[in-house]
């Protein structure tokens, strides 16, 4: 369900006029206002693994506000004893564009957490998106949808 809606974004903001020209930020916006009713944590990354945007579901899953998370970088969600396969990862995904699986985050309170995620590289130039669930925020935003549909 993500990546079928995220794949409707994409397209959608390539077919009005999305163009490498474009500020970062404005796309990733662009790209999570598309799937602002997906129940899952949608995480948009640059080129440096540096946040430029989030949904909510995000900040619920991190424990951060979304202000803190465009602060944020890959590595400072990741565990401190699992920084070198972060990096890994990073690069790996990177090369592969595509990748998913398991994977311990670190909220900001410092509880770890273990979300299902899939991420695809370069979904518009030089951003990256993850898109991260576990069942407690799929529940919760699917309750919450039910209560507003």
């Amino acid at each position: 369900m993500a990546i079928r809606a995220l794949r409707r974004a994409i397209a959608g903001i390539q077919a009005n006029g999305g163009t490498p020209d474009v500020e970062n930020r404005r796309r990733a916006h662009e790209l999570l206002e598309r799937l602002a009713d997906v129940p899952v944590a949608m995480l948009v990354a640059n080129n440096h693994g540096r946040y430029v945007d989030a949904n909510a579901a995000a900040v619920v899953l991190t424990g951060y506000q979304r202000r803190e998370l465009l602060r944020c970088s890959v590595w400072e969600l990741t565990p401190a004893s699992r920084l070198g396969t972060g990096e890994a990862l990073w690069r790996a995904f990177l090369s592969r564009g595509r990748m998913a699986g398991r994977y311990r985050l670190r909220r900001k309170s410092g509880r770890i957490v273990e979300a299902r995620y899939v991420a695809i590289s370069n979904v518009l130039p030089g951003l990256h998106v993850s898109a991260l669930a576990t069942a407690a925020l799929v529940k919760r935003f699917g309750r919450a949808k039910r209560a507003t549909g």
